[in-house]
């Protein structure tokens, strides 16, 4: 199928009591996730991690985000940058892991490169012609600290972080996130597409008492609420009383298109997706805690993460699986709770059909 016709497959412009979901095309089709990944992925800010990873001058850390392979060093003039985690002799990675080091050495053919990118050595490689080893250095990409936390752009960026976000201060300020350690990142492996697992993220609480007993007994989900922002949305509970992991309650934070921070009591939990295929996607998981957090809190704040996680990989899972039935294609979202996931998929609409000139046949009509 073309781009085209999955799009014409969803109305953008129904209000959430009229607006059926998106078709189940858009969470199996290859050709489907091919055009997200040109059309966002490759054209947005996308959260990388804390950069408490890079601590000291010769720090580097690696990622691979959506195909991307990353390498983020400190220099020793101190600046953080990001590059493709590509030598550009015969394209294998030039760093693995983490560490500290002068020098980034490929370990295939040995040429090495300075920590600001450029190269520092191509040994053997005799003789060249055309060759300028200036035009030879690692291909840097686009870098943003926010609150502590780094976010890259494969693309040509026009707006900072801040800029596309206009307002998330006031629910996540970045002098507040700062102010936690980082204390771990887990990763978990789903056999779904990657928007399934923001959909119920974006539900408005409606799975909690259902699938997460456990933390639904620290909520007050009567006044849960969902707030619809530019390019944002926030989730926000208060909690039940005498609570101690969740404080007064959950601020719950979803960055388009595929970050989402929950901040309760003296803990932050970021939750990043990333696809690996239209039914397969891995959440990773940075945990950040107030400096005063004792270990027996936090080693037990970590296990009732893991649980929630473990309940929310089943059904994730169990969706997929009913998104690929022939008893399904669409479905409806509940007014005044699911106000997120209806928000996300315009917003994956407008950005699909802006990037590839897509016009729906609804607005053809009226014009």
């Amino acid at each position: 199928m073309s781009l085209s016709s999955f799009l014409a497959q969803f109305d953008p412009a129904q209000e959430i009591e009229y607006s059926w979901t998106p078709p189940s095309s858009w969470y199996i089709e290859k050709d489907f996730l091919r055009a997200e990944i040109e059309h966002l992925f490759n054209n947005h800010w996308l959260y990388l991690g804390s950069a408490q990873e890079l601590k000291q001058p010769g720090d580097f850390v690696t990622y691979q985000v959506v195909n991307q392979p990353v390498v983020v060093t400190r220099g020793q003039d101190d600046r953080i940058r990001a590059f493709y985690n590509v030598c550009r002799h015969h394209a294998a990675c030039v760093a693995s892991g983490k560490g500290n080091t002068e020098v980034l050495t490929c370990p295939y053919h040995g040429w090495a490169y300075r920590l600001d990118g450029s190269l520092r050595k191509a040994p053997r490689l005799g003789k060249l012609e055309n060759f300028n080893a200036k035009e030879f250095g690692l291909v840097e990409i686009a870098l943003e600290i926010w609150g502590g936390l780094m976010f890259c752009h494969f693309g040509a960026p026009t707006q900072s972080v801040a800029q596309l976000y206009p307002g998330l201060g006031d629910f996540l300020q970045p002098a507040d996130l700062e102010s936690l350690n980082f204390e771990v990142r887990r990763e978990y492996t789903l056999e779904c597409n990657w928007k399934v697992f923001v959909d119920n993220y974006l539900d408005g609480g409606y799975h909690v008492e259902y699938l997460h007993p456990d933390l639904a007994a620290g909520l007050d989900l009567e006044n849960y609420e969902t707030l619809i922002r530019t390019n944002f949305s926030i989730q926000q509970c208060k909690s039940a009383e005498n609570d101690a992991r969740l404080g007064r309650g959950a601020v719950y934070a979803f960055l388009y298109p595929n970050v989402m921070f929950n901040r309760y009591g003296d803990i932050l939990d970021i939750n990043l997706v990333l696809p690996q295929g239209p039914d397969r996607c891995l959440v990773i998981f940075d945990y950040f805690f107030a400096p005063h957090c004792s270990r027996e809190f936090i080693e037990k704040s970590l296990q009732s993460s893991h649980q929630v996680q473990l309940e929310d990989v089943g059904i994730c899972e169990s969706v997929q699986r009913g998104l690929k039935s022939r008893g399904y294609d669409k479905g409806r979202y509940a007014p005044r709770i699911e106000l997120g996931e209806l928000h996300f998929a315009k917003m994956l609409y407008s950005t699909l059909a802006e990037g590839s000139g897509f016009i729906h046949p609804n607005q053809l009509s009226h014009q």
